[in-house]
């Protein structure tokens, strides 16, 4: 499935992009804190918070109202990569992703992640500043934690609302139809890519990139019964996938463009 004809991530032209006077605001549902939890682990290709509570997304130009179920990172082991959408074939050291299902019309993200309009991201870039951001050191300061998806670690982080992560301007964005970018790739993602960009320090970038991946697979040899894996331990980096073709998608905009940028 991910030879698909529209998948994620692509590169974004907004000059190409057309005005859609029905992208508006986003609105978000969350519960009561105390009957929230928000829990990270290290999944063994990123850093993912999974939502415990009813954490809602609506508006926006979508049809539906999405249930709000993870966000995770992907990250670079440089700030010239890391984020899997690009802006004119730039990318940027970082891209959080808030994942979301339909729970109008189906009733679990499974069922959803299969049907064209199952799922709704929310994609944020970061760029690289000398200072730390306040929103992501509860997150950080847990990773060395969960830094090894072997030790099977999940921590429970402070719950904030997730309309607090968006970028400056989050009623400026880009939408398109697209997919997953990790297997099965399912072509069921409603893609929002917001134009602004959130900061990340070098200290908190420095502390996702020391993470690992999972230990490599076992291989027993048949000839003399020896087991050996095959090669140690990675550093959990570059976990992004590549741009893939628009293949005559149309990516719109929620603003109008009054010059060339």
């Amino acid at each position: 499935m991910c030879a698909g004809k529209y998948q994620s991530p692509i590169d974004i032209r907004p000059i190409d992009t057309v005005y859609n006077r029905q992208l508006t605001n986003f609105v978000f549902y969350h519960p009561q804190r105390e009957t929230a939890k928000f829990i990270a682990k290290n999944n063994g290709h990123s850093i993912q918070v999974n939502t415990d509570g009813q954490f809602f997304l609506a508006y926006g130009g979508l049809q539906y109202t999405y249930r709000i179920s993870q966000f995770h990172f992907h990250w670079g082991s440089s700030r010239e990569k890391g984020s899997e959408h690009t802006i004119y074939k730039a990318a940027d050291p970082m891209e959080m992703h808030i994942v979301s299902w339909n729970e109008e019309k189906y009733r679990s993200m499974a069922e959803a992640a299969m049907q064209p309009d199952g799922l709704a991201v929310l994609g944020i870039l970061f760029r690289v500043s000398d200072y730390d951001n306040p929103l992501l050191e509860p997150l950080v300061l847990v990773i060395p934690y969960i830094r090894d998806p072997e030790w099977n670690n999940s921590v429970e982080i402070p719950v904030v609302p997730m309309n607090e992560f968006l970028p400056n301007c989050p009623e400026k964005y880009y939408r398109y139809h697209g997919s997953l970018t990790t297997p099965r790739c399912y072509e069921s993602v409603t893609w929002t890519v917001f134009k602004r960009r959130l900061t990340i320090s070098k200290r908190q970038l420095n502390v996702f990139r020391q993470t690992l991946t999972k230990e490599v697979a076992i291989h027993q040899s048949p000839r003399t019964n020896i087991k050996t894996t095959g090669g140690g331990r990675e550093p959990l980096v570059d976990n992004f996938r590549p741009v893939q073709p628009l293949n005559g998608r149309v990516i719109e905009r929620s603003y109008q463009i009054l010059h060339a940028v």
